[in-house]
């Protein structure tokens, strides 16, 4: 029979460009995310993510196959990993899982991956309970602070900024294109920077006027990105001010709202320049 359905077998699968081991990395595959298998070519199988439809190549062995029905439930229905690092166990090894991962058939403790069963002891959060909410998305975010930047990468050991994004709104139940130029066509726009709330995503643009950067405002006249490392930097009707350089890294395009509208006094202000002390203070605000 057929494989049309898998997840991801370990931790991070490299997604590739083409079917050859030093092809351009388009993204990763977690354990336990689902793809839909649309051709192999041995060693290598071509397959579409199934949140949004990214396509590439990744090694069969880093596959584990599943049914229509499990495919179904981890996009659905899905457990997320909500570490950034923690294990599953067996009785007779350990498997590291990350933030985002999918617990397949998770029961609170146990999960059912392939033909093996193990135990997950961190937190995780059913997505399907979730009403998308400000402060969710800001906790996980904050999360992140000081993860180094890697373009096409969705683990602690490196992230990019569309990719981040996309990672914590997944787990507030909105699912996201991985580009910011395609995440921008998302939400509803937001006509004027005084009306920005939190958890509002801004948009910035190239000197060719290409959306290329995307960002998640907070209160107090900042923006988390993901230049460098994760971080927390002043914004402003101009854009992002970098404080270490002293000048502007970004210019600022447009904001979109993906949650429901807050009440008027919940807007953001934007400009005030905050401190490198204040960046570290608000890695403490998580789960």
């Amino acid at each position: 029979m057929e494989v049309t359905y898998a997840t991801g077998k370990y931790t991070a699968a490299p997604l590739l460009a083409k079917p050859r081991p030093r092809a351009p990395l388009v993204s990763q595959l977690l354990f336990g995310e689902p793809v839909r298998i649309l051709a192999v070519t041995p060693p290598y199988c071509r397959v579409e993510m199934a949140d949004d439809g990214t396509e590439g190549y990744i090694l069969a062995d880093q596959l584990a196959p599943v049914d229509t029905a499990t495919f179904r439930a981890q996009v659905e229905r899905p457990a997320f990993a909500l570490e950034l690092f923690c294990p599953v166990f067996t009785d007779t090894y350990g498997l590291p899982v990350t933030f985002g991962a999918r617990l397949p058939h998770y029961d609170g403790l146990q999960l059912r991956h392939g033909t093996q069963r193990f135990r997950y002891s961190g937190q995780a959060l059913l997505t399907a309970q979730q009403v998308p909410e400000p402060d969710l998305l800001l906790r996980l975010a904050r999360k992140w602070l000081y993860v180094p930047e890697f373009r096409g990468g969705r683990t602690p050991t490196g992230v990019g900024a569309g990719e981040l994004i996309q990672l914590v709104a997944r787990l507030a139940n909105l699912r996201l294109p991985r580009e910011p130029a395609a995440m921008c066509q998302q939400g509803r726009g937001v006509d004027f920077v005084l009306q920005c709330q939190e958890a509002d995503l801004a948009f910035f643009q190239d000197d060719r006027g290409r959306i290329v950067h995307v960002g998640l405002i907070l209160s107090g006249g900042q923006v988390l990105h993901v230049c460098g490392r994760v971080r927390i930097d002043p914004l402003d009707h101009f854009g992002i001010f970098d404080r270490e350089r002293g000048r502007y890294s970004h210019r600022l395009r447009i904001v979109r709202r993906l949650l429901p509208d807050a009440p008027p006094e919940a807007a953001v202000e934007l400009g005030p320049k905050r401190t490198n002390a204040e960046e570290e203070s608000q890695q403490i605000l998580i789960f």
